[in-house]
């Protein structure tokens, strides 16, 4: 009955076990930042339920297993950069644009297999097209305007031609993040006429860019704020919105996205302002969102979000404003929730997961404000 396997961060060395493939109910593996060497084992092929697979950072070699593309219809996103894969990608997988982190996995030759991985090679086999440019996944090409030129599909942003971002040789974090930016551009984007796009492109400063703060010391993207742009995006939240670590605020409240909240957010290590309210999205909370230790505003409001709300989230002891009704949560509400100055708990037709304790008052050793102060909290114990 296992759905989550969370083994990440830790020293964990030696291959993947193949055993792992009879978690047949297996939602989630991470397996990210150890020393895991080997190749990835086929049979996580029968993980048939399998929605996240997280691999990042181990010292794993070989190949992609073609296996894998019999997952490429369920499985929402597969990270496997910081690792030596090498060889193509399935068709399935290549062009669902599950693969997060292409351009990080540690080699310039990903391509897309050049036969489906079901059909029998023969004489007549050619190999990936344009060898030199890294290609891209057909879903999400990027639409930015400018940079490159060329052949049929448009090449990857580089951010480096000195117009988007000023002395790129010595903002390389930063050129680094407008690429993610652009590459994402059109996910964000979703099916929206050419008129309401994002004004992103390497012809124009990242500075003047729609919703994008930058600053710091080196500068980073610290804000991605697209709540009242005036463009409404009708794409998901990209699973490499992670890779901005420099974010303090990610705010993309009051569109049309859709899909699932991405697993992996817990790498913005910095970031105090999450808010995806009033939205499309669906399927559950995200574990990790627990983690964001610098988290003060999580607001997830009237979205379709289902599961339980995780406990993970009580252990966010600079959360200040928590906003999480309008969604259609299962279960009980994590009582140490009700610690949160702000929060819209009583709007949720949950009731909490134990009886409100003495626990969530003051320590003891505070000075009370009143005689009454003890006499305020028995009633909810007795409860």
């Amino acid at each position: 009955t296992l759905q989550t396997l969370h083994l990440a961060s830790n020293s964990l060395s030696g291959t993947i076990p193949p055993a792992l493939g009879k978690l047949s109910n297996l939602l989630t593996l991470n397996l990210y930042t150890n020393t895991l060497t080997g190749s990835i084992p086929p049979a996580l092929a029968t993980l048939s339920r399998l929605q996240t697979l997280d691999l990042r950072n181990n010292q794993l070699s070989s190949t992609i297993p073609v296996q894998l593309d019999s997952l490429s219809d369920t499985l929402q996103t597969l990270y496997l950069g910081g690792n030596t894969i090498s060889g193509c990608v399935s068709r399935g997988l290549w062009s669902s644009g599950i693969i997060s982190d292409l351009q990080t996995i540690g080699t310039s030759g990903l391509s897309p297999c050049a036969m489906p991985p079901t059909a029998v090679p023969t004489a007549t086999h050619t190999p990936p097209p344009t060898p030199t440019v890294t290609p891209r996944p057909p879903p999400r090409p990027p639409s930015t305007g400018g940079g490159g030129g060329g052949g049929g599909s448009s090449p990857r942003p580089t951010c480096t031609n000195g117009t988007v971002v000023p002395n790129p040789s010595a903002n390389a974090d930063l050129v680094r993040d407008c690429v993610l930016l652009l590459t994402n551009k059109a996910s964000l984007e979703g099916s929206i006429t050419t008129a309401m796009r994002l004004n992103w492109s390497e012809n124009s400063s990242i500075d003047t860019w729609e919703g994008v703060t930058i600053g710091g010391t080196p500068q980073r993207v610290i804000k991605l704020e697209l709540d009242s742009s005036g463009k409404t995006l009708a794409g998901s939240i990209p699973s490499t919105l992670s890779q901005l670590v420099g974010l303090q605020t990610l705010n993309l409240s009051n569109n049309q996205l859709s899909g699932r909240i991405p697993v992996g957010l817990r790498a913005l290590a910095s970031l105090q302002v999450l808010d995806f309210s009033n939205n499309r999205l669906s399927g559950s909370m995200p574990t990790d969102l627990g983690s964001i230790a610098t988290l003060q505003t999580l607001h997830l409001a009237n979205n379709s979000l289902t599961g339980s709300i995780p406990t993970t989230l009580v252990d966010l002891s600079a959360l200040r404003s928590l906003s999480l009704a309008g969604n259609r949560f299962s279960g009980c509400i994590p009582n140490a929730l009700a610690r949160v100055a702000q929060n819209d708990l009583s709007a949720i037709e949950l009731s909490f997961c134990d009886p409100v304790t003495p626990t969530a008052t003051p320590p003891a050793t505070a000075t009370p404000t009143a005689p009454v102060g003890e006499d305020l909290f028995l009633p909810l114990v007795r409860k």
